[in-house]
């Protein structure tokens, strides 16, 4: 039996797997249920994200990937081992794996992935940066000698790099993405309605009404939470624009990092970047109004990539068919 060659996108939030020449496969939340006492494993997964919120305390929900990177191994292990063996099938069959990782990542860093890779089942383990991953999955030509311009903005960091000849010329990334704009209004729904809510409340509030821009701030909410007065649950209208309002200072720090990137960038890569404009990929790259705003903050043409979400897993399985065109990391089993 020949052994499957997959991709993995193993995100903060959700961990997507290709397989090569199928495309996306699978697409998971990145979370594993844990018994409290024991550490025992109870789900991981979709089973895992609906336990969020619904168990006793001796049930915890653990998210072993933050900010692009392994803070959990053991968990981040069994995460990647689920997502392996829905794949490949038998056990005994190890499939030849690329994963992303962050571009400013450690030795340590990666390793540690490697390493759980080793672990949940792979045989041979390249990795690849992640930027690097979301623009062959946007279809930008980063094999050429020519500037491309990629942000991907997903739920626990932003990354952006200069891409060419296969690899990161500069990047730049900071922790500020999806979930700390689910932070920042959970913390303003506190501060200013005397309303508590969950994360995947406030979470809804962004994908709905929250805007990059003050004047694509439209439309009001309705939510239920816990009111900190009373302690009962009650019901409070939001405006979208204090959603912005919310979320406005952690959008002017990735503001901050695509301008001092380009700041940072060689001037022969910035007549190809002039011309084809930033690319933009993640999740959080949906945000109503985000591409209207870079584009005024950097007078460039910004294009939102056409699966913004499975990018980063697509130029993974892209790899998979011809592994000369990026630099690459080899760890074997």
């Amino acid at each position: 039996m020949l052994a499957q060659e997959i991709g993995i996108d193993l995100g903060s939030a959700n961990t997507v797997v290709v397989v090569k020449r199928r495309g996306v496969v699978a697409s998971e939340p990145s979370v594993v249920a844990v018994n409290r006492q024991s550490q025992a494993i109870i789900a991981v997964g979709k089973a895992a994200s609906k336990m969020i919120g619904r168990t006793p305390d001796t049930i915890i929900s653990v998210r072993p990937i933050q900010g692009g990177v392994i803070s959990d191994l053991n968990h981040s292990t069994a995460l990647l081992k689920h997502m392996i063996r829905q794949i490949a099938g038998s056990r005994w069959v190890r499939p030849h794996v690329v994963l992303a990782i962050q571009s400013n990542a450690s030795e340590v860093d990666k390793r540690a992935l490697a390493e759980a890779a080793v672990q949940a089942g792979a045989g041979t383990v390249h990795l690849m940066e992640e930027t690097v991953a979301a623009a062959l999955g946007a279809g930008l030509p980063v094999e050429q000698a020519v500037g491309s311009l990629l942000v991907d903005i997903g739920s626990g960091s932003t990354n952006a790099a200069v891409i060419s000849l296969g690899g990161v010329v500069v990047s730049a990334s900071c922790n500020v993405a999806g979930d700390q704009m689910d932070e920042a209004i959970a913390r303003y729904l506190k501060r200013e309605h005397n309303l508590l809510v969950g994360a995947p409340t406030a979470e809804r509030l962004k994908v709905e009404y929250g805007a990059a821009l003050l004047e694509a701030a439209t439309g009001t909410a309705t939510l239920t939470g816990r009111l900190l007065t009373t302690g009962i649950p009650a019901s409070v209208h939001v405006e979208a624009r204090e959603i912005y309002h919310a979320i406005s200072d952690l959008l002017a720090q990735i503001d901050h990092v695509v301008i001092g990137l380009l700041e940072r960038t060689p001037p022969e890569l910035l007549g190809d970047i002039s011309r084809n404009g930033l690319t933009l990929t993640g999740g959080s790259a949906l945000l109503r109004g985000l591409v209207e705003r870079l584009a005024d903050r950097t007078r460039l043409p910004v294009h939102l990539a056409d699966s913004p979400q499975e990018a980063v897993a697509i130029g993974t399985g892209r790899v998979l068919e011809n592994r000369h065109r990026v630099n690459l990391y080899r760890v074997k089993a």
